[in-house]
């Protein structure tokens, strides 16, 4: 635990167990002879000795009861009423008596709030609860949200604890089906589009409430075409129309049919075979790129997904309370004894010193809200490399605005120290890859390669355009490259945001926007992604290279599926190792802190025991007989269900906790070093802290300077004068991974490696 700060008060999410003190937890291996591999034949033969063997709970092998089970129960012999004659041997083995610490017994919470839900009429969509009597209707953009609650309980640092926060699904109010006859009427490709607009999505069914993922259309059968169906262990062929009749549901006998195969799940129950769905009968799900990009959509949608501090914390006590008030869910809990707390879990914790930024002949405080944007009013970047010769590449008609917008990006940078000057200019009139690659060809040959930069402007945010300029400039070239919008050229606010481009362009240069102090001597900071997507993964690696961590190199490494990411990872490490030795004059880093994001609880094991092990191969291999640097490796997690709340006055009001709030106690856990981090401010909603994990650490700093240092490292990502989520490294990793995966495909050319080309 951290020491520094100032002390604050903060509630969460999070709601204490009461366990009774003399509850044992009995577990008991469960065999059928013949053997069933129907869980729910399974679970209704156990059920016909309910009475016998006592409260319990099952899930098809595992068997968990608080009593001792009498020994006239461990084995009996069992049938169903329709077939008498077909009998089972049911042999229940006790295997050990539980701690309630142990994972095993956190399932089985978590197992009994499964239940509870169901018990208050909640539709299971995925893997969350959603209240379907509550569903709120958006008609004007045929959307209904359904409220829910993203549930789990675990054992703390010292207690049980229940995690509630709500959430909410989108569902469509039209079908499949009437999407595919709305595309027929206006696409010219109807199968290629229709397949591109549902395969990869996830539909929720009517007439089940269940959801599936779809991965392909069958355009040869109908819901004429029969499929199987076994009824009382006798099988039958029934069509798809007789099938959904039979459920008060009329198919249109002209619709194709959807494929959802099977998930890993499906597969480990014996359930091998794709699922058949008549689109008439399915809604999607989500949110595609189409609607996030509607800016009024988004509009609506946020008066209900961003909720306020005070409406958050009210919606997930109020669910608390039902399941309390619920008698059939109490009485449920405490035959297990336990008993869930009706007030949030109120934590101290502490607030964080605000960080200092370093300009060229000065510095400026973050300040409260950690944004230094005004500052630049006053200061000169840290380190300014001006651009001598560059170019800008404009469609014709947006010839107009180009010399007010240069003009403008001058008036602002100058005093900054970045002056623009006069680029060479061409303008053209097509906008299609093949214009812009080869206007980017000819300027390049025209000046001999000296070229800082390339600006170009694109009509509208294609991404086959955009990747096409991206891959002209960073792969075949190596020259930086700032691509703008048309849109902002005529901008109202041109003069802010022609503020952000010339920092922008300055870090793509070379340059150093701002510093930080750092009191580490030798320190190299890593920061590590992966970007998952189109058969192929791309991870990257970015290193600071300079004191004032304000100089990066970065690297890509290619994950072909099958292709172990030990070798790769620390070949990237070997690469971030020698940049950092040719920009410190032979030096080797004293320290590396390395930061991995986007790693999820069930990949922590691979990480700890793949990654973690190939990087500390990877530095012995390349220090050889020079002393080992002291080595750090801390997991960032942003997709957390933990909120933290400021309490505000004594009448437990709430509110957004500040940047470089923290709490590492008691909600923390008990196998981990870890803490909880408000890296930045909300501008809406809830604010959402990142979880730290420190998975293994030589540096011999302790907690308090661990906490401060990774809120510190929030404030180096110069696309944005504020703090960012993750540490800057960790972000700059992102971007690049992002950038290669969806545009790039390739690392960049050698000389752009020491820039953050990628920005």
């Amino acid at each position: 635990m951290g020491k520094s700060g100032t002390v604050q008060r903060f509630f969460v999410n999070y709601f204490q167990l009461q366990m009774k003190k003399t509850i044992e937890f009995r577990l008991y291996l469960v065999n059928f002879d013949p053997e069933i591999d129907h869980i729910p034949k399974r679970k209704a033969l156990l059920r016909m000795r309910e009475a016998d063997i006592g409260p319990y709970l099952f899930e098809g092998t595992q068997l968990f009861t608080t009593r001792i089970i009498p020994i006239e129960n461990l084995r009996f012999e069992a049938s169903f009423p329709d077939k008498p004659d077909d009998v089972w041997t049911v042999n229940i083995d006790f295997i050990r008596q539980c701690d309630r610490r142990e994972p095993v017994v956190t399932q089985l919470y978590n197992v009994l709030l499964k239940k509870a839900q169901e018990t208050l009429a909640l539709t299971l969509l995925g893997r969350f609860y959603f209240d379907s009597e509550q569903k709120i209707d958006i008609r004007q953009h045929r959307l209904q949200l359904w409220p829910g609650f993203v549930t789990s309980i675990r054992q703390m640092e010292r207690d049980v604890y229940l995690n509630v926060d709500p959430t909410f699904k989108v569902c469509r109010t039209e079908t499949v089906f009437d999407l595919m006859k709305e595309m027929r009427q206006t696409s010219r490709n109807f199968k290629g589009d229709i397949e591109a607009a549902v395969i990869g999505t996830v539909v929720m069914t009517t007439y089940n409430k269940k959801t599936y993922k779809i991965t392909g259309i069958n355009w040869d059968i109908r819901p004429t075409g029969s499929f199987t169906v076994s009824r009382g262990g006798v099988e039958s062929q029934v069509t798809f129309v007789e099938y959904f009749e039979k459920k008060g549901i009329r198919l249109n006998a002209s619709q194709p049919m959807l494929v959802s195969a099977p998930t890993k799940r499906d597969i480990r129950r014996g359930d091998v075979g794709d699922k058949i769905l008549p689109p008439e009968i399915c809604y999607q799900t989500g949110l595609n790129d189409e609607m996030r990009s509607n800016f009024r959509l988004m509009k609506d949608l946020a008066g209900h997904l961003h909720m306020a501090p005070q409406q958050r914390i009210q919606q997930t006590v109020q669910f608390v309370r039902r399941m309390i008030e619920s008698e059939e869910v109490t009485s449920e809990l405490l035959a297990w004894g336990m008993r869930i707390q009706g007030v949030p879990c109120e934590i101290p914790g502490r607030l964080l010193d605000q960080e200092s930024i370093r300009f060229k002949s000065g510095q400026a405080i973050a300040g409260e809200a950690a944004d230094w944007t005004m500052a630049f009013r006053t200061n000169q970047m840290l380190l300014a490399k001006p651009m001598q010769r560059w170019a800008i590449v404009y469609p014709n008609r947006d010839s107009d605005g180009i010399d007010n917008l240069l003009r403008t990006m001058d008036r602002v940078g100058r005093p900054l120290g970045f002056p623009v000057g006069n680029p060479i200019q061409v303008g053209i009139t097509a906008t299609n890859e093949r214009a812009y690659t080869e206007e980017i060809e000819r300027l390049v040959e025209g000046n001999q390669g000296r070229l800082d930069l390339i600006m170009i402007i694109l009509p509208n945010p294609n991404l086959s355009v955009y990747a096409a300029v991206k891959k002209a400039c960073s792969l075949n070239y190596g020259i930086p490259s700032q691509c703008f919008l048309s849109k902002n050229v005529t901008s109202k606010g041109l003069m802010s945001i022609s503020t952000k481009l010339v920092i922008q362009m300055n870090a793509k240069l070379g340059g150093q926007p701002w510093g930080l102090a750092n009191p580490l001597k030798g320190l190299m900071v890593i920061g590590f992604d992966v970007h998952h997507g189109g058969g192929r993964s791309y991870g990257a690696m970015t290193a600071t290279t300079s004191q004032n961590m304000a100089s990066y190199f970065s690297t890509v490494l290619t994950l072909s599926p099958g292709l172990e990411m030990a070798g790769e990872i620390g070949l990237a490490l070997r690469k971030c190792l020698q940049a950092y030795r040719a920009r410190n004059d032979g030096e080797f880093p004293a320290r590396i802190m390395f930061y991995r994001d986007g790693v999820g609880e069930g990949q922590l094991r691979y990480v700890v025991e793949t990654e973690l092990v190939a990087l500390q191969s990877a530095i012995t291999d390349y220090y050889g007989d020079q002393d080992a640097p002291k080595f750090s490796m801390v997991i960032v997690t942003k997709r957390i269900n933990t909120r933290m709340f400021l309490a505000v006055g004594k009448d437990n009001r709430v509110a957004n906790p500040p940047p470089g709030s923290i709490i590492d106690d008691i909600i923390t856990c008990p196998e981990k070093y870890d803490f909880y981090l408000v890296p930045q401010t909300a501008r809406q909603g809830t604010v959402s802290p990142v979880g730290f994990n420190i998975i293994h650490d030589t540096s011999g700093l302790d907690a308090d300077k661990m906490q401060r240092f990774s809120f510190k490292l929030c404030h180096g990502y110069f696309n944005w004068s504020g703090t960012v989520a993750v540490p800057a490294p960790c972000q700059y990793a992102h971007k690049l991974a992002f950038l290669t995966g969806t545009a790039l495909l390739n690392e960049a050319r050698e000389p752009l490696l020491n820039n953050l080309h990628y920005l």
